[in-house]
């Protein structure tokens, strides 16, 4: 890409109201950027063209500490905070949170509503199961007596979110699609009431009987077939009616539909990819766990981890564990081992102050700055991770190990234990495998020529000190 001095001085003037519109010129426009992400200290652009790259201009601008390109990776250490940039960036190339282009396909479309739907509530599910854990061990400790009203109400608490899920649920979903949220509440609540989950209901000569209490998918599409009729009602009702007469008339058509269809089918199709995913565990528990292990990366690194929390979910939701889930965990700790063995051989300082903080969020369960910053620039170092990912999810799978709640990182091993299931010793154990072994994996392959992967040249290190 060449720059004359006339582009220069215009680029100088764009730089003094927004630097990000210029880096994106000279990275060859939005089409040549396939993926952002970041480290702990700067941006990591994946382009499509390294060619299409002006390095050299790059590293004139003033906000410009360091630019480099390996092989496809563009390497941003700008002025300011990384994180800030990295939220401008995407905004101004229009990239979703992730890093990634916007897609309108209807999976995607799909996974970003149920993603939508089920975030807000994520952090109440996380804590509520690893509460639940945490009395599993203190039962098993004795610790704590499981008559004592302590433990009653602890338990209590801990449990309420996935008995009552469908309340919580119908507010997010009916907030999603634009209606007032306690209307949504409303209908997960009647879902849960004593006299209509697990009974058999009679609407002219149709009996329908399902249960509701734990279940996400019928409050989900119940409120979405009443959003468009309170909408529809809203805006032709006068304004004297207009503040119940919507909720009156999609209340009194969408239950009675959803109980009779809705319900009764959705929880049948939950079912069905339920049975699915746990035939898939139970065919091979060794070999399900090898290959969600060693896939778990590339669902990671390709942005599909929507997809799969949407389907795998239902079996935290229904009480019978996931397996893919309880893997992803042990995933994150062979991440965080690898990156501390990164940090050990590398004689780059730049590369250990990226590894160093990369193997902590690995642990608490980010692993995107060890993935993108570290292991996807070293190809080798990517595949042995994986191939370690897949010894110890076949451990997991060997053990029996599930997930039946949500949790990240080391905070999400208490979340694979349940009335059922208390032995914590076999978790404890895989978690410390999968550290000890993506650390002596990468410590034992790691060449000091991936030291030299992703650096500047000298040539380019040269004009940096000249500034």
């Amino acid at each position: 890409m060449l720059i004359t001095t006339n582009t220069f001085k215009e680029i100088m003037i764009m730089e003094n109201t927004s630097i990000m519109p210029t880096i994106v010129k000279l990275m060859g426009g939005k089409n040549n950027i396939k993926l952002v992400a970041n480290c702990s200290t700067r941006l990591r652009i994946q382009v499509a063209s390294p060619k299409s790259v002006d390095v050299d201009t790059l590293n004139q601008l003033k906000d410009v500490k360091l630019a480099k390109v390996a092989d496809h990776e563009l390497q941003l250490l700008l002025n300011g905070d990384v994180n800030k940039n990295y939220q401008t960036l995407i905004k101004t190339i229009g990239f979703n949170e992730d890093g990634r282009k916007k897609r309108q396909g209807p999976i995607d479309f799909i996974t970003r509503f149920i993603g939508d739907v089920i975030m807000p509530v994520l952090g109440v599910i996380t804590v509520c199961g690893i509460m639940k854990g945490l009395l599993i061990l203190a039962l098993q400790t004795h610790l704590m007596n499981p008559k004592g009203g302590l433990y009653l109400s602890l338990y209590a608490v801990s449990d309420a979110v996935f008995y009552f899920l469908p309340l919580f649920l119908g507010c997010t979903t009916a907030k999603r699609l634009g209606i007032p949220q306690f209307y949504g509440g409303l209908v997960g609540a009647a879902l849960v009431y004593p006299t209509i989950t697990g009974k058999a209901l009679h609407f002219w000569g149709i009996v329908s009987r399902s249960r509701y209490v734990s279940s996400f998918l019928p409050v989900i599409l119940i409120v979405a077939l009443m959003a468009p009729i309170f909408k529809w009602v809203q805006a032709k009702s006068p304004k004297v009616v207009r503040n119940f007469l919507p909720g009156l008339v999609s209340l009194a058509i969408a239950m009675p539909i959803g109980l009779v269809a809705v319900g009764p089918a959705s929880n049948a199709l939950a079912d069905g990819f339920s049975w699915c995913i746990q035939w898939f565990y139970n065919f091979n528990p060794i070999i399900a766990g090898a290959v969600i292990g060693a896939a778990w990366m590339y669902i990671t690194l390709y942005g599909l981890f929507g997809i799969v929390i949407s389907v795998v979910v239902i079996n935290i939701f229904n009480g019978s564990g996931d397996l893919t889930l309880a893997v992803s965990i042990f995933n994150v700790l062979v991440v965080a081992g690898a990156s501390l063995a990164i940090a050990f051989r590398t004689k780059d300082s730049s590369l250990r102050d990226d590894a160093y903080p990369a193997c902590v969020t690995a642990i608490f369960g980010v692993i995107q700055p060890a993935l993108y910053g570290l292991l996807l620039p070293r190809k080798r170092l990517f595949r042995m991770t994986a191939l370690a990912s897949a010894v110890v999810g076949a451990l997991a799978g060997w053990w029996g190990i599930r997930k039946y709640a949500m949790g990240s990182g080391i905070f999400g091993l208490p979340t694979m234990l349940n009335q059922t299931h208390t032995a914590f010793l076999p978790i404890l154990v895989n978690a410390l495998i999968s550290f000890v072994l993506g650390f002596v994996v990468i410590f034992m392959m790691y060449r000091h020529d991936d030291d030299v992967v992703g650096q500047a040249t000298p040539d380019q290190g040269k004009k940096k000190q000249s500034k």
